[in-house]
């Protein structure tokens, strides 16, 4: 099915476009955190100013008895990515409401921008949501946020393999940590999952945490963040760390294609949770995909999941569709 077009079993209802956040948007807002024991007020002032500012878009779903059923919420990324926040219907209503918003959301955002990728949030377990974004040709990521104390369990002590070394950041090596970055996530899943991992992304954030990213409360660990060498003084991998003062968090683990099953990457991530522990940190925190073999990775080494969350992902090219199970 071409991008937004219209089922012919489409329900009747009236979609209406907000710039505000309307009373009956609220109510359904309200119903959707009361659904998951959620405190919505924290989370409608978010929505309401984000839509004062104009750095969000909105739509209200209502039935053929003008009742409200829906409700809708996106942002932008620059030009060609877009975030579906919220995506919610009542549990009552029947599937076709939820595949109609989802339709015009799809058809919004593709007409608007020369959108590349649609990232939505799964949140919820609205009717005809999902079915909706299936037909769309999306594919379904699960990421989670892990985190790993640091008190009372060990860090494992694990040798530096044969041929290689460990060393801190330096900034003389920032051209060929760029180029890893490349290398390790142009085929991988957490390039497709997540957007801010494609491509020259991640190489501009890494850039970005190490001079001090001024709107982020984090600050580079440079105790913490390592890199592993090869015999020829090359770069084969490294870690990135930022922390606050109680907790330290991966930005990137990251080894080049050709140095991979060598046991680097549990190296270095091994190695940088001995150094947060040194600095006094309580817990390090990392953010993987499930089906990422990182993931593996962080539960030998005994992080533990805290959240867990469901997103659907299209790319314009189909790069997704690789990713598809079943």
């Amino acid at each position: 099915m071409p991008p937004g077009a219209a089922r012919k079993d489409r329900a009747v209802v009236r979609l209406h476009p907000l710039c505000l956040l309307s009373s009956d948007a609220e109510s359904l807002l309200r119903m959707r955190a009361a659904e998951h024991a959620r405190d919505p007020e924290e989370s409608l002032a978010q929505i309401r100013r984000a839509l004062e500012r104009g750095r969000l878009q909105a739509v209200c779903l209502y039935d053929d008895a003008e009742k409200p059923r829906g409700f809708a919420a996106w942002r932008w990324h620059g030009d060609d990515h877009a975030q579906v926040i919220v995506q919610y219907t009542l549990p009552i209503v029947p599937p076709a409401l939820g595949e109609t918003l989802v339709d015009y959301v799809f058809s919004e955002v593709i007409r608007a921008h020369d959108v590349q990728v649609i990232e939505a949030r799964m949140r919820n377990s609205s009717p005809g949501v999902r079915a909706a974004w299936a037909r769309h040709d999306a594919t379904f990521f699960e990421r989670c946020r892990l985190i790993r104390p640091l008190g009372q369990v060990p860090v494992p002590i694990l040798p530096i393999p044969a041929g290689y070394r460990l060393d801190r950041w330096d900034d003389d090596l920032l051209p060929q940590i760029d180029a890893l970055a490349l290398a390790a996530h142009q085929d991988g899943i957490e390039a497709v999952a997540v957007p801010e991992s494609a491509g020259a992304a991640v190489a501009e954030r890494l850039r970005s945490a190490r001079a001090g990213d001024a709107a982020s409360d984090r600050r580079w660990h440079a105790e913490a963040s390592l890199v592993a060498l090869d015999g020829g003084n090359r770069v084969a991998g490294y870690v990135a760390v930022t922390a606050t003062p109680g907790e330290a968090a991966v930005l990137d683990l990251s080894v080049h294609p050709q140095h991979r099953r060598r046991g680097l990457g549990r190296l270095l991530l091994a190695r940088s949770m001995a150094a947060c522990r040194a600095a006094g940190l309580v817990a390090v925190i990392v953010a993987v995909t499930t089906r990422n073999p990182a993931r593996r990775l962080a539960d030998q080494l005994g992080f533990q999941p805290v959240t867990c969350g469901e997103v659907a992902i299209w790319w314009r090219d189909g790069r997704q569709l690789a990713w598809r199970e079943g």
